[in-house]
């Protein structure tokens, strides 16, 4: 049911936006169009009303000094029909083509792509804990809850407290259960990917639309009876030029690249489970800690494994007394 409301409510949403971009004045839309409409109207009311000529001056060297402004120039660009437009528009799309409750998080999945933590930091976070508690179950200790508690590692913590802390659950248990939630987290992930990509490609085809609403409101002030009116012409191709600027940047800035980054933390995040799911098997096996960090360290990264590599064998150095 929430799926048909939120079809609908998407439809409803494009097509209102698109009526709103025709029908709303682009003097209240635009701050730049609206000092040139309130330049024309003082110029004229001068003109009709015999204004001396200093006044009349003074009245374009101001807005000329407007216009030359850094704000006079940024104003040019910004206007709220065209952000409306390809944003919202993008949006009504997203709420069309998939589930209501994906899109209503559309944000959040934005978000995640810069609220995730380092990469680095949970791999080495991993290693050491899974290499200090092969060391334990090596020397046949107990792990304790407080020490599941304390470990950092969401995912790693759950499995401990599900796998390790229960002896009745097989290695193949482990294997198959972890593999499935591999699974369902590669699938949820290509969902939040698939839609950023969507919004990535409605945007530019938004702005084109709006480029289309502008061109028409264009032409539609040249062919009046009165001739073409500049105020109306520069509107239209305001709204024609921005809608396809802010869709090209909402698509190329913004949905895109955030869709590809979210594609390496999925990737980033799968390989660290399977470094925790081959920490759960040699744990569960009670394997040596040296075995263990042997293959454990191949999931690290370069940099990070060679300085791992490094404190290991200083280490080992002193317990020598080399």
């Amino acid at each position: 049911m929430l799926d048909k409301i939120g079809t609908l409510l998407g439809m409803l949403m494009g097509v209102s936006l698109v009526i709103f971009g025709i029908i709303w004045p682009d003097h209240l839309s635009n701050y730049y169009m609206y000092q040139f409409r309130e330049f024309e109207l003082s110029l004229e009311a001068l003109k009709v009303s015999q204004a001396p000529i200093e006044e009349i001056q003074a009245l374009k060297a101001s807005f000329k000094m407007f216009q030359e402004s850094w704000f006079g120039s940024i104003s040019r660009f910004a206007d709220l029909k065209s952000l409306l437009i390809v944003l919202g528009g993008s949006y009504a799309a997203t709420l069309i083509a998939f589930r209501f409750g994906d899109a209503m998080r559309a944000i959040l999945f934005i978000a995640k792509a810069f609220l995730t933590g380092k990469a680095d930091k949970d791999f080495l976070e991993v290693y050491h804990t899974v290499i200090s508690l092969c060391e334990k179950r090596a020397n046949k200790e107990l792990i304790t809850d407080e020490e599941i508690s304390a470990v950092k590692n969401t995912d790693l913590q759950n499995w401990l407290q599900d796998f390790i802390a229960v002896d009745m659950v097989t290695e193949e248990m482990i294997e198959e259960i972890v593999r499935s939630e591999i699974e369902m987290y590669n699938y949820r992930s290509f969902e939040e990917i698939d839609m950023l990509e969507f919004m990535g490609r409605a945007a530019p085809a938004f702005g084109m639309i709006g480029t289309v609403v502008g061109l028409i409101m264009m032409l539609g002030s040249v062919g009046g009876e009165g001739g073409a009116d500049i105020a109306g012409l520069m509107g239209g191709m305001a709204v024609a030029m921005i809608t396809t600027l802010y869709g090209v940047l909402l698509s190329q800035l913004i949905f895109l690249p955030i869709a590809s980054k979210r594609f390496q933390l999925k990737e980033t995040q799968v390989l660290l489970m399977e470094m925790i799911r081959e920490g759960l098997l040699y744990l569960k096996r009670r394997e040596l800690p040296e075995t263990a960090a042997k293959d454990l360290v191949i999931y690290l990264p370069p940099k990070l494994r060679k300085k791992v590599m490094q404190e290991e064998q200083a280490a080992m150095g002193q317990g020598l007394g080399l």
